[in-house]
């Protein structure tokens, strides 16, 4: 889940999902440096590269480079439709914006994610607190320069609760969509379960969060049955992001997570290695995999949890995301 720390949610018990026939993997073009650049290349067009930018990170400013949007992590709402923005910095806001001019990185804002999403229940179930949710968000966004706002309530707990969060998406996305500016909401295949995913087309975007789902937490299956769940629940492909994760944990209990930079530190395994030590990650090779499936099947992108966990040489996911959504792929 997008959280302060990659540890696991606890589980929701899961829907079924329809069983897709895998095709064979596409074998992802290496990364490796060029004279043309971090990352060369054009990306195909509308396709999407977006990072979440945790507080406790520190922006590095070549990540523009690569990505076509960046999402800062997170403030959270007040039950009176205030906002708390206090964890995050003035300094990365200078930083993100020289980003923004240098590479035209579209900026967004997390509201909400794991632990910080107690104000949501409490504000959306008043349509006054909402209404003045709504204008306090704007006027953030207007300030900051942003493109668009994301969401992640974990999670409404009842059918009140997700129809006051249907409600407030619909307010927020009317608002924001008169000034051109995107409206995301995060969340896991497991949310079919005990909610109709087919509401939250009201957004602009999906972050399909498939990650911390089962004991080898990412596969590139569970990708495909993740998007799948989504498809079948009436999401228009180009609104989901596939979300993968720049970190692993271990296979069984107490899951204890790893960023991928300390994993390729201390293990320095192959590109086509994804379990070292009894843990579970996305090596280069099967990031590759994953972006030429969102590629090639016509879905809105790539989201990452989180770049701060990244490596920034030849070995670094993002460049390897960028390499096979700008180069194409070879289907072996």
């Amino acid at each position: 889940a997008c959280a302060t720390t990659p540890t696991p949610t606890p589980p929701i018990p899961s829907s079924p999902v329809p069983v897709l026939t895998v095709r064979p993997s596409p074998t992802p073009n290496p990364v490796t440096a060029t004279p043309e650049g971090i990352c060369p290349g054009i990306l195909p067009v509308g396709f999407v590269i977006l990072g979440y930018l945790p507080e406790y990170r520190t922006l590095n400013p070549e990540w523009g480079a690569c990505l076509t949007d960046l999402v800062y992590f997170s403030v959270e709402p007040r039950p009176d439709g205030t906002l708390d923005a206090s964890r995050l910095s003035e300094d990365t806001w200078r930083a993100l914006r020289a980003m923004k001019a240098e590479y035209g990185t579209r900026l967004h804002l997390t509201v909400g994610g794991w632990e910080r999403s107690a104000g949501f229940a409490p504000m959306t179930a008043k349509p006054a607190a909402r209404a003045r949710f709504v204008q306090n968000l704007l006027g953030f966004a207007e300030e900051h320069q942003l493109n668009g706002v994301d969401f992640d309530w974990e999670f409404p707990q009842n059918e009140t609760e997700f129809e006051n969060y249907i409600a407030l998406l619909t307010e927020v996305k009317a608002a924001f969509g008169e000034r051109g500016l995107t409206v995301s909401v995060a969340l896991s295949a497991d949310n079919a379960s005990t909610m109709d995913l087919s509401r939250f087309a009201v957004v602009d975007r999906i972050h399909v969060m498939s990650y911390d789902r089962g004991n080898y937490h990412s596969t590139y299956n569970a990708a495909v049955e993740d998007l799948n769940t989504f498809t079948i629940n009436d999401i228009p492909r180009k609104q989901l992001l596939l979300g993968v994760p720049f970190y692993g944990r271990l296979t069984s209990e107490p899951y204890t997570a790893y960023t991928y930079q300390e994993l390729i530190s201390l293990h320095h395994p192959p590109a086509d290695v994804d379990e070292v030590d009894g843990i579970y990650f996305n090596n280069t090779a099967t990031i590759g995999f994953k972006t030429c499936l969102v590629r090639e099947e016509g879905y809105g992108g790539i989201m990452i949890w989180e770049l701060g966990q990244d490596t920034w040489d030849e070995t670094s996911l993002l460049r390897a995301i960028y390499k096979s959504a700008a180069q194409g792929c070879n289907v072996e």
